[in-house]
């Protein structure tokens, strides 16, 4: 039997799905949504709540990323306030969407930093990136990511956990495109970045995430990234690339 929550949360859907505005109306709609998720999803749980922040690689599969992946194998509620194409400058407008359920939050997850520094783009044009200025680009950047971590430090309950979590590797392996050690040089570069200026901000950093796409890369029998045709989801997980991602979170939030 339908409940309520299970009401509205479907009327949500069906507004988002058929809204033709974009942007703050849509987000709106995804954050209302997210907000009665964690609310009310996995009833029966141990009282633990995953807050979820950041860009397209955790708002990425909707009630298939990978943050509800893991909260459903850890029978934890879920709120995923992230929004795609966002920068460290837009994380103040996802806490303020996500105020009325952080202090509900025991463990929250991030990724960030990507859109900042233009990664994906830097992979499509990797024949003309110049590394060395990529990764003084990175360097300069720490600074800012650490702010940024610290300020969403400053929103949550003092006893809940925060993990940044790295991009995930997701290049191909096998010389299967141009400039392939250089493209993995640019996701070293990045997580290396989120790395450092986790440690900085005593940020826990989730390194299990960078090599879960072992042996399903870009090009792979069975990939679990879109690669660079692909017309909507281009350099992004699939659903067994969010699937995954959410087993090995999972995994590390058991054990740590």
């Amino acid at each position: 039997m339908r409940t309520t929550r299970d009401s509205i949360i479907l009327l949500l859907l069906v507004l988002e799905s058929e809204s033709t505005e974009h942007g703050i109306t849509a987000a709106l709609f995804s954050h209302i949504r997210a907000g009665l998720l964690f609310i009310n999803s996995n009833e029966d749980n141990s009282g633990q709540g995953l807050l979820a922040l950041g860009d397209s690689f955790t708002s990425g599969g909707g009630l298939q990323s990978y943050p509800h992946v893991a909260a459903n194998l850890l029978n934890w509620q879920v709120g995923n306030f992230a929004v795609g194409g966002s920068k460290t400058t837009d994380i103040w407008l996802q806490l303020l969407r996500a105020s009325s359920v952080l202090h509900m939050a025991t463990h929250v997850v991030l990724t960030i930093g990507g859109n900042d520094l233009e990664g994906l783009q830097s992979l499509a044009g990797i024949a003309q990136l110049n590394m060395t200025l990529f990764e003084e680009r990175c360097a300069n950047f720490k600074p800012k990511l650490v702010s940024t971590y610290k300020l969403i430090k400053s929103f949550l309950p003092a006893d809940a956990k925060f993990y940044a979590l790295p991009y995930v590797d997701f290049v191909s392996v096998g010389n299967k495109i141009p400039y392939e050690a250089e493209s993995h040089r640019v996701m070293q570069t990045m997580n290396n970045l989120v790395r450092n200026a986790a440690i900085e901000a005593n940020v826990n950093y989730v390194d299990t995430i960078v090599s879960a796409f072992l042996d399903h890369e870009m090009y792979s029998t069975d990939s679990y990234i879109d690669d660079f045709s692909h017309p909507t989801n281009p350099l992004h997980p699939n659903l067994k690339g969010y699937a995954k991602i959410g087993e090995v979170l999972a995994a590390y939030l058991r054990a740590n």
